[in-house]
Order: structure tokens, then sequence, then C-alpha cells
């Protein structure tokens, strides 16, 4: 059953993209796994990928190794870890 939209977390992807703006502009390397553990549920599980997938296309992070899920749900499912991209952000901050 669908959640009804007034109960719908509209600003979740919003979120996560600033947050991984945030950790991506601080040099940190992060995964799926990071994002779960540090913000509320997604509305879809699909969400998650989508999100550092629009972070990858606008070049603001990249891959830098394969790893497997930590989360129980995703039962040691394929993940990989990114890093921001650094001369990305010098030209965001310029």
């Amino acid at each position: 059953m669908a959640t009804p939209i007034a109960l719908e977390d509209c600003s979740w992807t919003e979120d996560a993209a600033t947050l991984i703006e945030s950790w991506a502009s601080e040099g940190r390397r992060f995964n799926a796994d990071d994002l779960r553990e540090a913000m509320r549920p997604a509305p879809h599980p699909n969400m998650v990928g989508t999100v550092f997938q629009a972070a990858s296309r606008r070049r603001l992070i990249e891959k830098v190794a394969d790893n497997t899920s930590r989360t129980k749900s995703r039962n040691g499912g394929h993940q990989y870890t990114w890093v921001g991209v650094p001369e990305r952000h010098l030209q965001l901050v310029a």
C-alpha cells in the first residue's frame, strides 16, 4: 500500500544530497551504509542509490573502492566507497 502524500518524506533526497556534498568537501571516504546511519530512513530503499548516482553525475564524488554492505537488510550486498572530487570542490568554493 502506498504512503499517503501528506506522510511522505519529501525532503529526504535534498537532505541526503546536502550531507553527501558536505562529506565530499571534507575529503571523507563514505558509502551508502554511512548515509543510512547518519540519515533518517529513506522513503524508498532505491532512493539511497539514486542520490549517490546524482552526486556522481554532478562530478562531486568518485568511486574509490568496492565493498559489501554491513546493513542487515542488504545482506552483504555490493556497494561502492566514494570520495569527493577535489578539483570540483575548489571550483565550488571560488
